[in-house]
């Protein structure tokens, strides 16, 4: 009988422990994001590292350790893009010369038909492994 509470707290923890490990991923890869928010709609950064602090965070440590980090995410953001698009996603309302609009139109059309095609085939596949039963 001991044995099995034991053993259940134990699961409990390494759940809890992969629940945490999850949560700091995601906490890292969402400074990323932020550094390319702030780049995109700010433009480099203005704000001296000394004084970026997370409004969000009630304590003062903390705060400063998760300003620390959204500071250098955006900082390395330094000099990119501002006021454009990703390369990888087109603009629908960017001006395209006459000569290569037929081309374009051609290519996005082609890319949605073949994205179409993926994500069907996605999804039959889910349907099959039963992910979509009701």
């Amino acid at each position: 009988m001991k044995y099995k509470k034991m053993r259940a707290r134990f699961d409990q923890r390494q759940e809890l422990k992969n629940e945490y490990e999850l949560l700091i991923k995601f906490d890292e890869h969402t400074y990323d994001l932020f550094g390319l928010y702030q780049q995109a709609i700010v433009g480099d950064i203005n704000v001296p590292k000394i004084n970026y602090r997370d409004p969000n965070e009630m304590s003062y440590m903390w705060s400063w350790i998760k300003g620390n980090r959204k500071w250098h995410a955006w900082n390395k953001c330094k000099d990119d893009w501002k006021d454009e698009l990703d390369p990888r996603v087109p603009d629908k309302n960017a001006w395209i010369p006459e000569e290569e609009a037929e081309q374009f139109h051609k290519f996005m059309e082609q890319a949605k038909h073949e994205r179409r095609e993926r994500d069907a085939l996605k999804r039959q596949k889910e349907i099959e492994d039963g992910m979509w039963d009701e």
